[in-house]
């Protein structure tokens, strides 16, 4: 199920998302810086747009300012962009079963344990959230850039990157992902997404999740 999952459906996003970035001459070293901004994102300045003023009246021609990506650039990279994200996160906050820790480990864990009250709450609270989902989207555990440890979540491929998209209070840096389109699931519990997320908790990778937080942490 996973297989399938990475080899088609990542797969196709990326694709999507590399003909986008190559449709606009754009070259971008990690996706991620593109997530918070998008809707003002600048496209490469064409050759006369770098001429000096005189060279261009030389020639018959008159300066172009730099120019955002349309709406439908900025669309498709909200989707495919998020979405190649999004998966990336899922697959590295997973392990085998039995290969790692089976409770969060570290600094991460004393945050839950004081921003949830408990493990055992911030679980609760998880698995809240990724059921009162409606329709397909995302479940997440965030680092707020003010401090806090929050569980949300997100429709279609949207993630907390995207300030401009997700209201205030569920934005921020994700340490935890966890995919809620049926396509991660129906095959193996077919509607039972209450199930797959129980299942999915015996895969988390806390220990990927705990160097996560560090990272965020430090960047605040």
């Amino acid at each position: 199920m996973l297989r399938r999952h990475y080899e088609e459906h990542h797969a196709s996003l990326l694709l999507d998302l590399q003909n986008t970035l190559a449709a606009e001459g754009m070259t971008v070293g990690n996706v991620v810086s593109l997530m918070p901004g998008m809707d003002r994102v600048i496209l490469p300045q064409r050759t006369d747009s770098r001429m000096p003023l005189g060279r261009l009246a030389s020639l018959g021609q008159s300066f172009q300012p730099p120019q955002t990506a349309s709406n439908r650039t900025v669309q498709s990279i909200r989707r495919a962009g998020g979405g190649h994200i999004n998966h990336t996160a899922f697959w590295r906050f997973l392990c085998p079963p039995g290969k790692g820790p089976k409770s969060p480990n570290g600094r991460v864990s004393r945050a839950i344990q004081e921003d949830f009250g408990s493990e055992r709450m911030f679980r609760q609270v998880f698995k809240e959230v990724a059921m009162n989902r409606n329709g397909s989207g995302w479940a997440w555990l965030t680092y707020r850039q003010d401090g806090c440890l929050i569980a949300s979540s997100t429709s279609n491929e949207d993630n907390p990157l995207m300030k401009d998209h997700v209201p205030w209070q569920n934005s921020g840096r994700p340490i935890l992902a966890l995919d809620l389109w049926e396509h991660s699931y129906y095959e193996q519990f077919k509607d039972d997404r209450e199930q797959y997320i129980d299942a999915w908790w015996k895969l988390v990778n806390w220990k990927f999740v705990d160097r996560a937080y560090g990272i965020v942490t430090a960047k605040a």
